[in-house]
C-alpha cells in the first residue's frame, strides 16, 4: 500500500469509526441490506458495516464542509456588497476502472439525501463527456478511450462553469455502459442541486486545452484507491458480470455480445488484454497520479473493504 504524504492524516477503520459518535447516530443512516444492494455496482461488495464505520463519518464531514461552504459564500457576498447567489456544494469522486466509484457515489448521494432530507442531491458521471465511438475512430484514437484526449474537455468544463454559476438549468450528455457509446442527442438534466457529486477517472485531471482542472469546481474531492493488482482483479470480475448479463439478455446491440459468441477463457483472455494495454496504462500515466490532489483517499482492500482514509490536513 502506497504511503500517504505528510499533508494527509491517517486513519484506520477502527480510528476513523469513532468519528461517527460524535455528529451521527448509526440509525440515522437508514440502511438496510436490501437498499445497499439496490445501490451497489455490478460485482462491488460492500457490507452494512462499512456504510456505518466509514461512510458515516464521512457524511459527518461533508455535513461540516458544507456548512463552512455557505458561510464562506455570505461572507464573500459581504465583502462585496453583493447577494450570495452560491452554486451547488461539489463532490469530485475519482479513481480507477472498476474501483468503485460508482458505487461510492451512488451510496453518497443515499446518505447525503437521508441528512439533508430537504436538499436536492444530484449525481452524473464523466462518462458523458466521452467523445462518441464513431469520432473515437474516426481520430485514430479508440483504442484509447478513457485517456485524457478522448474526452470533450471543453464541454465538460463548460458544463461545471455553468454549474458552480447556479445557472437554473444545466444538463449532461447521457452515456450507455450496455453499448458502451455516447447516447447522442440524450441529457440528464438539472435544475438547482443543492450538492452535485460527479464522478469519473478523469475529475482531478487537467485539460490539454485550458489550464483549468475539473476539481478547480469542487468543494470536495475524493479518491477511491486499491492496490492495482486487486483492480485488476475485479475488473475481470465485473467483466465475466457483464459478460453473463449479456448471455441472459441476449440483445445483439449489447457491447458484450460480441464476447458471449467466444469461449469463456478467450473472453477473459481479450478483456485482460484491455486491462493491459488500455486501463493499466491509463491508470498509472494519468490517473494515480492525481490521487494527491484529493482531499480524501479512501484505501480498499480485498473484498472492496476500506482499511485506511487519508484525510488532507492542509
Amino acid at each position: 500500500m502506497a504511503t500517504a504524504p505528510l499533508n494527509f492524516a491517517v486513519f484506520n477503520k477502527k480510528d476513523w469509526q469513532q468519528l461517527a459518535s460524535k455528529y451521527v447516530a448509526p440509525d440515522s443512516l437508514q440502511m438496510t441490506p436490501q437498499i445497499l444492494q439496490n445501490i451497489k455496482a455490478y460485482n462491488d461488495q460492500i457490507a452494512v458495516d462499512d456504510v456505518f464505520d466509514i461512510y458515516g463519518p464521512l457524511v459527518s464531514y461533508i455535513k461540516l464542509r458544507y456548512d463552512q461552504y455557505h458561510r464562506d459564500i455570505n461572507e464573500r457576498a459581504g465583502f462585496l456588497g453583493r447577494p450570495a447567489a452560491p452554486g451547488p456544494f461539489i463532490i469530485g469522486i475519482a479513481g480507477s476502472v472498476a474501483v468503485g466509484k460508482s458505487t461510492t457515489a451512488r451510496l453518497l448521494q443515499y446518505l447525503l439525501q437521508v441528512a439533508f432530507p430537504k436538499k436536492q442531491i444530484a449525481l452524473t458521471t464523466t462518462d458523458g463527456f466521452l467523445l462518441a465511438n464513431e469520432t473515437l475512430q474516426e481520430k485514430g484514437i479508440f483504442d484509447r478511450k478513457g485517456f485524457p484526449e478522448s474526452y470533450n474537455m471543453t464541454a465538460l468544463l463548460s458544463f461545471m462553469n455553468d454549474l458552480k454559476e447556479g445557472k437554473s438549468k444545466v444538463k449532461s450528455p447521457k452515456y450507455s455502459h450496455d453499448q458502451s457509446d455516447v447516447l447522442i442527442g440524450e441529457y440528464d438534466i438539472f435544475e438547482n442541486p443543492d450538492i452535485f457529486i460527479i464522478e469519473g477517472i478523469n475529475t482531478l485531471q487537467a485539460s490539454s486545452e485550458t489550464p483549468v482542472y475539473i476539481s478547480d469546481f469542487f468543494d470536495l474531492s475524493i479518491y477511491v484507491d486499491a492496490d492495482t493488482d486487486l483492480i485488476e482483479e475485479w475488473y475481470i470480475d465485473r467483466f465475466k458480470a457483464l459478460l453473463a448479463s449479456a448471455v441472459a439478455v441476449g440483445d445483439d446491440n449489447n457491447f458484450f455480445a460480441a464476447y458471449t459468441k467466444l469461449p469463456t477463457t478467450e473472453a477473459v483472455a481479450a478483456a485482460t488484454k484491455v486491462w493491459q494495454e488500455v486501463n493499466l496504462p491509463n491508470l498509472n500515466e494519468y490517473i494515480l497520479p492525481t490521487r494527491e490532489r484529493a482531499d480524501l483517499v479512501l484505501h480498499k482492500q480485498a473484498n472492496h473493504q476500506i482499511d485506511t482514509i487519508w484525510l488532507r490536513k492542509f
